[in-house]
This record gives C-alpha cells, sequence and structure tokens, in this order.
C-alpha cells in the first residue's frame, strides 16, 4: 500500500510539473508573439499613418511602456508640439491611437491637444476625436478647430 502511494504521489508531481513547463512556455510564446504583432505597428507603419492622416512617430523616439494591450511612445516631454503616442491593441488587431500635443503655456495654465483615431472593424467605421485641454478642464472639439490651434502655434502633425 505504501508503494502505491508513492507511485501516485510521483506521478502527481510529475503531471504538476509538466502542467507548469506547458504553461510557463505558454505564456512565453503568447507574449513574444505579441510583441511581434505591436512590433508591426511602429515606425513601419508610418506610410499607412501619412496614408489615413494620422500623425507619425518620429525616428527619434522610443518605446516607453508596453503591456500586452498597449504601446506608448514618445520623444522630448518639455518641448512644444508632439510629445506622445499611445497604441491600443486587442491581440493583434490595432484598436487605436492617442497623439497628444503639448502646446504653449496659457496665463500659467498647461494646455494639451489630443487626437484619438479609431480603427474601423467590421461593425463600425473609423472615427477621429479631437479633445483641447487647458489645466484639468477638456472638452472635444472639431478637426477644423484642432487644426487651427495646431496652425496658430506652428506644430506640425507630423
Amino acid at each position: 500500500m505504501i508503494i502505491m502511494n508513492k507511485k501516485y504521489t510521483f506521478r502527481i508531481y510529475i503531471g504538476l510539473i509538466s502542467i507548469s513547463i506547458v504553461a510557463y512556455i505558454s505564456f512565453v510564446v503568447y507574449e513574444q508573439f505579441v510583441k511581434h504583432c505591436q512590433n508591426e505597428y511602429g515606425l513601419s507603419y508610418n506610410k499607412t499613418r501619412e496614408k489615413l492622416g494620422i500623425p507619425l512617430i518620429p525616428a527619434d523616439w522610443s518605446i516607453k511602456e508596453r503591456s500586452e494591450n498597449f504601446i506608448g511612445w514618445s520623444g522630448n516631454e518639455q518641448k512644444v508640439g508632439h510629445k506622445r503616442k499611445a497604441i491600443s491593441f486587442s491581440g493583434c488587431r490595432i484598436e487605436s491611437e492617442l497623439d497628444v500635443f503639448k502646446l504653449p503655456n496659457q496665463n500659467g495654465k498647461e494646455r494639451l491637444l489630443e487626437i484619438e483615431y479609431n480603427y474601423p472593424h467590421e461593425s463600425t467605421g473609423n472615427t477621429v476625436i479631437y479633445t483641447y485641454q487647458i489645466d484639468h478642464y477638456s472638452k472635444s472639439i472639431s478637426k477644423t478647430t484642432a487644426d487651427s490651434i495646431l496652425n496658430s502655434e506652428h506644430i506640425k502633425k507630423e
């Protein structure tokens, strides 16, 4: 009876180790797959962004944050102009891009302009949302107003 218990315990132990190894390998493979998919939407995707009218990722930017569903690119956070791009994913499918532009301060208050491009999928078309922010107050604005603000501050969408 004791011998059977040892064999049974050994089999359970080997089974648990095998499951752990398979789970770990699956996680590593999935993580690499997601990273590969996300890399397709980096600098090499700028040609498509240009066709769609979406601000490009400048060549001197780098990835500052990365997770399974998100990549955050940025350059010089202090300078006026295009300062950040956040790209959201669902698996290998790109969902949206959010571009943040730093504007010159006005009366000592920080100003930002955000452009969010939501990619079209089977059930929806693409949408673009423009948001103007002064300090902690923000409001939706039109494309015309967003373009006017950027032009008046001599900021290119890139």
